[in-house]
């Protein structure tokens, strides 16, 4: 009977969610994790403060669950039962089973009104520095204003998290983007590698799974002023990110990486394009509209620091961060 699905669909979806959360407790806690989960561990790392925690795989294939042709039927709706004979193959092993879709976001075209921009780190925390005291935090707050008074200009309302050299925990950057009801949230950040093969590149981030050794320090250098307790971080495990928050996550950071490598390379031709990637980042993760992390341009690099000193290179930054988000914005207006 098909109308059995939906109930076994629903436990499948607890006991994996159930499984996938106490494994991440138990890797917080120091604690060995199950013998299946040992058999076949998860491939998502979750960095924070400092410790590296197994995040599930199922927070990714969980919203295939409960959707498409095996949904629960709706309270009164009439099942039709499925014979042996109906299915080709003659019996239910044989039956192919569909892969539910995903639902595109063309469906909903909508209008971005309303962006918080975020200057990374601020007060205590300075994020990465320069033998001669240039600070990351400095540079992102000088360049998120540029940006915000672009996108006013243009008919965005556009706040950032901080104003001012202030600390502002991950935690509050995310809820403050959340109570504004915000369309879209834009993290800055400014790299430096430590790896002397690499000291130049630029990089965008949306919220998801990695197993990259260097995007897993990386996330774990940005998480550490998170504010969240163990609770928290429990609860955030738990939830379930939706297919079109990801999806026009990775549309924004696409758009957004492609004009600033652009934007860069007509000054410095040989800076690295790192790409568009999912890292969980904790900035990104309570936020409930599309959020990207920008790493613009790299401190640990001389040449890309000398520019960052000047209001000029500044200007063009928040120039290819505006063009970026304008695009993304004008796509999703037309349904695309």
């Amino acid at each position: 009977m098909m109308s059995g699905i939906g109930g076994g669909d629903a436990r499948l979806k607890r006991r994996l969610l159930s499984g996938a959360v106490e494994d991440n407790v138990r890797a917080i806690e120091n604690r060995p994790v199950g013998r299946l989960h040992r058999r076949k561990p998860f491939p998502c790392v979750l960095a924070f403060a400092g410790v590296v925690v197994v995040a599930a795989a199922a927070l990714v294939v969980l919203p295939r669950f409960g959707r498409g042709p095996f949904a629960e039927p709706a309270p009164g709706a009439t099942v039709p039962s499925v014979r042996p004979g109906d299915v080709g193959g003659g019996g239910p092993e044989s039956a192919p089973i569909p892969r539910p879709s995903r639902l595109p976001g063309l469906v909903f075209p909508v209008e971005v009104q309303r962006i918080v921009v975020d200057p990374g780190h601020g007060g205590g925390d300075e994020g990465s520095k320069t033998p001669a005291g240039l600070a990351e935090k400095e540079i992102t707050l000088d360049i998120s204003r540029r940006l915000a008074d672009r996108l006013r200009r243009a008919g965005y309302e556009a706040t950032l998290t901080r104003e001012t050299d202030q600390r502002v925990l991950l935690k509050d950057r995310s809820r403050f983007a959340n109570e504004r009801q915000a369309d879209l949230f834009v993290s800055i950040h400014i790299n430096s590698f430590q790896d002397g093969r690499v000291n130049r590149g630029i990089e965008t981030y949306y919220l998801g799974p990695s197993d990259d050794p260097y995007l897993i320090r990386l996330a774990g250098a940005e998480n550490v002023e998170s504010g969240y307790s163990m609770a928290d971080v429990k609860r955030l495990l738990e939830s379930v990110y939706s297919d079109f928050r990801q999806e026009q996550s990775r549309a924004l950071a696409t758009s957004v990486q492609r004009r600033l490598v652009r934007s860069v390379r007509e000054l410095a031709p040989e800076v690295v394009d790192r790409g568009v990637k999912s890292a969980p980042f904790l900035v990104l993760v309570s936020t409930d509209m599309p959020a990207i992390l920008a790493e613009i341009s790299c401190l640990s690099n001389q040449e890309e620091a000398l520019l960052l000193a000047q209001p000029d290179y500044r200007d063009r930054l928040a120039q290819a961060l505006f063009e970026g988000i304008q695009s993304y914005s004008h796509s999703v207006r037309k349904g695309g």
